[in-house]
This record gives structure tokens, C-alpha cells and sequence, in this order.
């Protein structure tokens, strides 16, 4: 069925005007996405406690000293944070000495949360539709985020957190599931790769730079968010999810609407039809899927695991790398700054090169320069010194950011393209729980960098570097219809589909999309995603 899907969203445009309005409004939603998340890389962090010049103690303490000097200043410095240059959990609260934890354990709560909303959000989105989730979660976010504002302590601050970071991750499903189901294979990696999750990094940089307060930071980011609310009325619901359901008259209004909007012919409709009236007699019996069909074989049970271990490396290596930026050289907003501008280059170029490559070749290549790049550190810590190389450093921190960003949406293009639409967006939310698993261990490896700060950059490349040889199991998806069915999710051939089309032509048998994606001239596949 989802051949003759696509074959109509060629007639009506793979990617025009209505499909870009569509992604366009949808990507919107990843810079607050960005903001809510990253945002305590600024409010929770610790400047370093200063004795104001009147307390009888003079100096500038950190977290790092022995506990007992740390205690003893703290008992002494009435004004212990009168010099800070902004405010924070840990200013206002005095996370510092035995508390110091206390940062680094919200953030990790916060991906905790991240997890479950992943999970939860995953069955929601494909019981009622991806629109509908979309916003409900995203109108909630605002509100506990705007809660964060006037929480009293860090135990009621952290319990927001953690809500804050489920619905997030709940909206991040979504947002990312619900562009590529309105375009073809060609279209995947565009939809895949752009968006404005990087401008979201950028731009809370001058958010914190010139709003130093963390109260009024919080207020103001999630009050600038609720204009996205507006675009309830200009964003569709997926056509495919509709047909899925059986829905045919509403994914019916969809297509036409888009055929319209992008000055085309109304395709026939004649093919979606009548396999929902199918499905639709066929409903009494319809399985009821769930996370048990990710591993309900041997092969979609490596697929999986090979899915989410790439996502999982890509958030712990991606998240390290951001909340590791305090132990950089320079200065804190203009490392956050830069560490966002660098990943849009290595989008750009992943557009350019994932059609030509393919999936499998990309997203391995990303992964082994952003491990290298990550290894590069270790190296200049053994042979010289990270402070007297810190632009050096800096220069290969960055490389290895940028394309660990890139390797991330290249890991995710690969994951959509591999799990069938009946479960596609719960493999996407699995996966997205095993990058939330990397983001909770993303801070404990940045805190290993208090004995050496090597340490973390040695953990970063180790990863990716291993990622990259175990995607090369995975088997190519480019160019090739999305799978619908867990028969269709199989593995395809090997041989590339320009064979299989070269003998079907010698066996003069029909050509379809089914066919081609199955591996097999008159076969199945032999079962693996």
C-alpha cells in the first residue's frame, strides 16, 4: 500500500510547497525543544564561590577543594556568591562543598525524565496521531517549564525537571517522525538533517548572555514559546498514519488540500482505498503492536539493538560534549555559541552526501571522524599540555561536536528508514530511551574529567569509534519505500536494488515497490531489518 502512497506523493510533489510548510512549521518547534533542554548548561551552573571583601576571607573556591577547607570558607563567606557575574540553582540555593553533586544530578534526572516521556509518547503518538500528541505535550512543556521559575528549592526545581524532560522528549518523537511521513525516500535526509535544533544551541547563548538571572531566563524562553501554539491550525496530520488507522476520508482531505496547495492534478485515490476497506474487514483481527515486535526475531532483535546503541552513542558523545564545554578554554557563551554554529556545516554536507553514500556509509564515516576527533585530545594530553594547546584543543573538541551532531541525524534517518510503520515510532521512542540512557551517563563522564580532563574525550571517541564498525551490519535503506508491515521491515537483499531491477527484467516478472523492497524476484526476504 505505502508504494502507491508514494507514487501519489510524487503526482502531487515528493517536496514541494506544501511539504516544506509542513516541515518548515514542525522544525520550529526544535529551537524552545533546544532551550528547554540545554538551558542548565547557564542555570545550573557553578561559577566558582566568592568571599565577599568584608566577610574576613579573601578568594575565589571551587567545588573541587577538600571538603573540609570548602565547608570552613562556606561557614565564613556570608556573601559567598556576591561577586557572581549571573545567578544559578547553585548561587541561590549554595550547591557547593557536600552539595555539589547536586547540578550534574538534576541534569541527569532531567534525561531520565527525557526517557520515559520518549517511551510513554512513542504509544501515544501511534494510538492518536502524531498532531494531536504533538501539541497537547508541547502546551505542557511551557507550563512546567514556567514552573521552574518560582520552585522554592532544588528538590522541587529538580521534580520539574525531571516533567520538563519527558515532555520533551515526547515532543522530540514526534517532531521527528512526523515531517518524514509527508515526503519520499529522496526527501528523508533533507527532513532528517535540517532543522533548528543547532539555532536553538546558538541562540541561548546571547538568551543567557544578556538575561543573567535564571528565574527570568526561565520566564522568558517559555513565554517566547507559546507563539508556536498558533500553528495548530497550518500543521496536517500524517496521511500515512491516517490510512494506517484506516481513515481514509481525512488522509483523503490531506491529500488533496497538499495536491492543490502544490499546483498539481488531484491524483486517483482509487489504490489507498481500497486497501483500507481491507483493512477495515480485516480490523477484528488486526495485531496490536508493542515494544515485544522490536525483538520478536532474531533479526529485527539486532536491528534494534544496533538502533538504539547508535542512538545511545550519539546522545552520551553529543550531550558530553555540550555539558564538557565548562571545562574548555575561553569563554562559556561564546563555547556554547560555537558549539552550536559547527554542527550546521555538518549538516549541510550529510544532505549533500547520504543520498550519494547511503545511509549505512554516512553515518559510519561521521562516527569514526567525530571519534578521531574526540581520540585527537588524548593525544595532545600525552604529548604536551591541554592549557598551553587549549585552542588545539578547543579546535578538536568542536570537530568532534560538529560531527557527532551530524552522525546523530544520520543514525536517525538510518533507524525511520529501517522500522516498519507499524512500529516505526515505537522503535523511534526505544531509541530515543537508549539516547536518553546517554544522556543521564553524559555528566558522569564529564565528571570523570575532575582527575583528568582527557578522561572524557577518551570516552567520546572509544564510543563512536565502535559505532561505526557495528552500523556497518546494518543493510542499506536509501532510496527504498519505507516498510510498513514487519514482513516488509525484513531485510532486504544484498544485492542493490539495480540488480534485483536487471533480474526482473531478465525473468520478464513484475516490478513493484514490494519486490524491490523485500530483495527477492518472487521470494520474501530473508528477515532482518
Amino acid at each position: 500500500m505505502m508504494g502507491e502512497y508514494e507514487n501519489i506523493l510524487h503526482q502531487i510533489r515528493a517536496f514541494g510547497p506544501f511539504q516544506i510548510r509542513i516541515f518548515v512549521l514542525v522544525s520550529l518547534f526544535e529551537t524552545p525543544l533546544a532551550w528547554a533542554m540545554l538551558v542548565p548548561m547557564f542555570t545550573a551552573a557553578n561559577p566558582g564561590f566568592f568571599c565577599s571583601d568584608h566577610s574576613g576571607v579573601k578568594g575565589v573556591f571551587n567545588s573541587t577543594e577538600d571538603d573540609d577547607v570548602c565547608q570552613r570558607n562556606k561557614s565564613v563567606c556570608p556573601e559567598i556568591f556576591a561577586h557572581s557575574e549571573f545567578t544559578s540553582i547553585v548561587t541561590e540555593w549554595r550547591l557547593i562543598c557536600d552539595l555539589d553533586y547536586v547540578g550534574e544530578l538534576i541534569t541527569s534526572l532531567q534525561m531520565l525524565g527525557v526517557g520515559i516521556g520518549a517511551f510513554i509518547t512513542g504509544q501515544l503518538a501511534d494510538i492518536f496521531g502524531r498532531k494531536k500528541v504533538l501539541f497537547i505535550e508541547y502546551a505542557l512543556l511551557l507550563v512546567f517549564w514556567f514552573s521552574t521559575a518560582f520552585a522554592e528549592s532544588w528538590e522541587v526545581y529538580a521534580a520539574l525537571r525531571v516533567i520538563v524532560g519527558g515532555l520533551v522528549g515526547g515532543c522530540l518523537v514526534v517532531n521527528f517522525v512526523l515531517p518524514l511521513e509527508f515526503v519520499s525516500p529522496r526527501w528523508r535526509t533533507f527532513c532528517g538533517c535540517i532543522g533548528f535544533w543547532a539555532v536553538g544551541l546558538m541562540t541561548l547563548a546571547p538568551w543567557a548572555y544578556f538575561i543573567r538571572d535564571w528565574r527570568k531566563l526561565n520566564i522568558a524562553m517559555s513565554c517566547c514559546g507559546i507563539s508556536l501554539l498558533s500553528l495548530w491550525w497550518f500543521i496536517d496530520e500524517s496521511p500515512r498514519w491516517l490510512l494506517i488507522k484506516g481513515r481514509f476520508k481525512d488522509a483523503e482531505e490531506i491529500i488533496v488540500r497538499a495536491a492543490l496547495f502544490n499546483r498539481r492534478p488531484v491524483p486517483k485515490l482509487n489504490g489507498l482505498q481500497e486497501y483500507v476497506r481491507r483493512e477495515q474487514m480485516l480490523r477484528e483481527d488486526r495485531k496490536k503492536y508493542s515494544y515485544y515486535h522490536l525483538f520478536s526475531s532474531v533479526h529485527l532483535a539486532v536491528g534494534t539493538a544496533i538502533c538504539m546503541f547508535g542512538w545511545f552513542v550519539s546522545s552520551a558523545v553529543y550531550y558530553g560534549h555540550n555539558f564538557n564545554s565548562k571545562n574548555l578554554a575561553g569563554d562559556r557563551y561564546l563555547n556554547v555559541f560555537l558549539s552550536g554554529i559547527v554542527e550546521i556545516p555538518a549538516l549541510l554536507l550529510l544532505v549533500l552526501i547520504n543520498n550519494k553514500l547511503g545511509r549505512r556509509w554516512t553515518s559510519a564515516l561521521y562516527m569514526l571522524i567525530s571519534g578521531l576527533a574526540s581520540f585527537s585530545i588524548l593525544i595532545i594530553h600525552l604529548i604536551g599540555d591541554m592549557e598551553d594547546l587549549s585552542g588545539l584543543t578547543l579546535t578538536c573538541a568542536l570537530v568532534g561536536k560538529s560531527f557527532i551532531a551530524g552522525g546523530w541525524a544520520a543514525v536517525q534517518i538510518f533507524s525511520a528508514e529501517t522500522f516498519p510503520t507499524v512500529i516505526r515510532n515505537i522503535g523511534i521512542a526505544s531509541c530515543s530511551i537508549a539516547a536518553r540512557i546517554g544522556g543521564i551517563v553524559a555528566p558522569q563522564f564529564v565528571y570523570l574529567g575532575r582527575s583528568s580532563k582527557a578522561i572524557p574525550f577518551t570516552i567520546f571517541g572509544s564510543l563512536a569509534l565502535l559505532c561505526s564498525l557495528l552500523i556497518l551490519v546494518l543493510n542499506e535503506t536509501r532510496g527504498l519505500p519505507l516498510p510498513d508491515s514487519l514482513h516488509q521491515g525484513k531485510k532486504h537483499s544484498r544485492e542493490s536494488p539495480t540488480q534485483i531491477r536487471n533480474l526482473l527484467v531478465e525473468t520478464k516478472e513484475p516490478l513493484n515497490d514490494e519486490t524491490v523492497l523485500n530483495g527477492h524476484h518472487g521470494g520474501h526476504g530473508d528477515g532482518k531489518l
